[in-house]
């Protein structure tokens, strides 16, 4: 690390320098360091997590004799990360890199359709509109519910290998040795995060799932599924597995639910007028209209804006929005970043909540490569 920076220095590219150091930063912590800073909290914390998967039948041991130098070289690499929540509480999470198996797979393989936000603000509305009772249900742990379909090593190393053996002493006689380090060999039962197909294949499971069930796919939105129940629309609409469920009836809403944890097991689930929804802020009122804010979400866009701001404005942006100069002052690396960040952050509000600043903020995100002081004040 040190020599890479000094290289980076000698080249005197500083803007390279500090997102070199801010990935280093800011980067989760690995396994080893979170035993390393919290020792038996750490492990039991990675011991929690490892064991679910174990039951969940998400992997299985496999010999190192009986696999080919290709397949070795292929396995993905096992990553399991701790966080620090905010309580003090430490969660593990295992996921694979999936990188390596970029190139090996068409798009046709690996592409999960998603769901459109106009289909979203929709069923909203007609929620409101008739009257329909809402749920907003999260399936827990969704990716390892799905059967994986291919042949898929994942590598084991370090003190995952031990946390594994912990777990089922019999997986000693899987471990092997290589460069003087402990290396466990895992095929994939299970889909799991990061792998390439992983999103797919829950899609392929879930939507079958529906299906199954009565529901039929919408074919100008494939998350959207319709089902006639009790005489009366029930609409389901999904994002991976965080689902809006509406229905007359919230009985039937509480119906559908109980279906689908009969197939997948918990599921976290908000009942009643206000929900939250992918950072979204939803609110039914009782004049049958709903309304959408992400007002978090742009306060924190407002907070890490170095300069106050303290004016109101009439629209998104100027009438000088398009007009850009090449003599302009560039940004320092620094606030090159936020004004990158911050344009990033209302994107995501844009598609959600604000489309009245999408055209300001599309705009924006031309600039993020090299933006100069005048892109700094359209964003202000």
């Amino acid at each position: 690390m040190q020599q890479a920076i000094k290289e980076i220095k000698e080249e005197g590219d500083t803007k390279l320098l500090c997102q070199y150091i801010t990935g280093l930063v800011f980067n989760q912590m690995s396994a080893k360091a979170g035993l390393k800073k919290h020792g038996e909290r750490a492990w039991k914390a990675l011991l929690k997590e490892l064991r679910q998967l174990k039951d969940l039948d998400v992997f299985k041991a496999v010999h190192a004799s009986s696999l080919t130098e290709q397949q070795k070289r292929y396995a993905l690499r096992e990553i399991t990360m701790l966080k620090e929540k905010r309580n003090g509480d430490l969660k593990g999470r295992t996921c694979a890199d999936g990188r390596s198996q970029r190139g090996h797979y068409t798009k046709e393989e690996t592409a999960s359709p998603t769901m459109s936000n106009d289909s979203a603000m929709l069923i909203l509305i007609t929620a409101a509109i008739e009257g329909r009772d809402v749920a907003m249900a999260g399936v827990a742990g969704a990716y390892p519910k799905a059967d994986m379909d291919a042949f898929v090593l994942m590598k084991l190393e370090g003190a995952t290998v031990d946390i594994m053996v912990e777990l089922d002493p019999s997986l000693e006689d899987f471990v092997s040795v290589e460069k003087g380090k402990r290396i466990l060999y895992m095929q994939l039962m299970k889909a799991l995060y990061r792998c390439v197909q992983s999103a797919l294949l829950w899609y392929k499971l879930f939507s079958t799932t529906l299906v199954g069930m009565g529901f039929e796919l919408n074919p100008y939105d494939l998350c959207v599924a319709n089902a006639i129940i009790d005489d009366k629309h029930c609409t389901i609409r999904w994002y991976v597995d965080d689902n809006i469920i509406t229905h007359a009836d919230p009985n039937q809403v509480t119906y559908v639910i109980d279906k689908i944890k009969e197939k997948f097991g918990k599921m976290v689930v908000s009942r009643g007028k206000s929900h939250d929804f992918l950072g979204m802020k939803i609110d039914f009122l009782d004049d049958k209209t709903v309304t959408v804010g992400m007002k978090k979400h742009i306060k924190g866009a407002i907070t890490n804006f170095p300069e106050d701001i303290i004016r109101n404005a009439a629209t998104p942006a100027a009438k000088y929005l398009f007009e850009t100069s090449d003599t302009d002052e560039k940004l320092s690396p620094e606030l090159a970043d936020k004004f990158h960040r911050i344009v990033a952050k209302l994107l995501y509000v844009t598609k959600q909540a604000r489309v009245d600043i999408l055209l300001a903020i599309a705009f924006l995100c031309t600039r993020v490569a090299d933006p100069d002081i005048q892109d700094w004040k359209k964003l202000k």
